[in-house]
């Protein structure tokens, strides 16, 4: 995972929210291939942030604030003292939906709103899985953070999907993602489960549930608003260019030479 695409009706202001408010610095051009004026936020060796201006007349992202809805959920950032981040957003007139509080996973969250409503999230510390399937790729994840001095980074976005094991097959078995562990809530009436895979720079939080999910209305399009896409390098067995992942997620595939689950761009 090497960045995520964000719909945006004015470049401009959401260049100032996420570069200067949220502090991923300045940004630079970058290509788009229907015309729109987009830009790169955040450094390539840690995950970047795409912003593609869409204008005023976007069409919304049919995102619900419905975990049983299948797709990307939300995108997350890496943070070190996320009650002082979100008092910064407070104070900037950021929407705050929830947070900050102690998370299952032993991780302190808070979720917040983009000036477009795209749903974002602080995360601090590292999650503890109660159902650990890999400690190299844990630590691994760890270690990528020496140094960091606390302001927010590229860490992982979210999706409901149908079906795990569909899931699987194909961000693990053909995208070649490495499986780190599960949150597992044996509890929870709905079946809640969350399985966390890395690639590159990122996690992929892939969010089960027993009960049947649904699909929003439409995915994708040049003209849409909010977390739209995810970038993939993938290595040379996989044909690159767009694809729709298990629960209706778009993914843009690039083709990274010597790319592994561990390691892909």
């Amino acid at each position: 995972m090497s960045y995520v695409e964000i719909g945006v009706s004015d470049l401009g202001r959401s260049e100032e929210f996420y570069g200067e408010l949220l502090g991923l610095g300045a940004g630079s051009d970058a290509d788009d291939t229907d015309g729109h004026r987009a830009r790169w936020l955040g450094g390539a060796e840690h995950g970047r942030v795409k912003l593609v201006e869409v204008g005023p007349d976007g069409r919304p992202s049919g995102w619900d604030r419905d975990d049983l809805q299948r797709g990307i959920r939300h995108f997350g950032l890496k943070v070190r003292g996320v009650d002082a981040w979100i008092d910064r957003l407070k104070a900037a007139g950021v929407e705050v939906a929830a947070g900050p509080f102690d998370a299952f996973g032993g991780v302190r969250i808070a979720f917040f709103f983009d000036p477009d409503g795209a749903y974002l999230e602080f995360v601090e510390g590292y999650v503890q899985h109660n159902e650990l399937w890999s400690a190299e790729l844990a630590q691994a994840e760890v270690d990528t953070y020496e140094g960091w001095d606390g302001t927010p980074r590229f860490d992982h976005v979210a999706v409901t999907v149908p079906d795990l094991d569909e899931a699987l097959g194909y961000y693990r078995d053909r995208l070649d993602f490495g499986v780190v562990g599960q949150l597992v809530r044996p509890e929870d009436p709905r079946g809640f489960l969350i399985t966390n895979l890395r690639a590159g720079h990122g996690t992929l939080e892939v969010f089960t549930y027993t009960p049947q999910t649904y699909a929003r209305e439409s995915v994708g399009g040049s003209d849409r608003l909010g977390i739209r896409a995810v970038g993939v390098g993938v290595g040379e067995g996989v044909e690159p260019g767009t694809a729709l992942g298990p629960g209706d997620v778009p993914l843009h595939l690039r083709t990274v030479a010597g790319t592994t689950g561990q390691g892909a761009a």
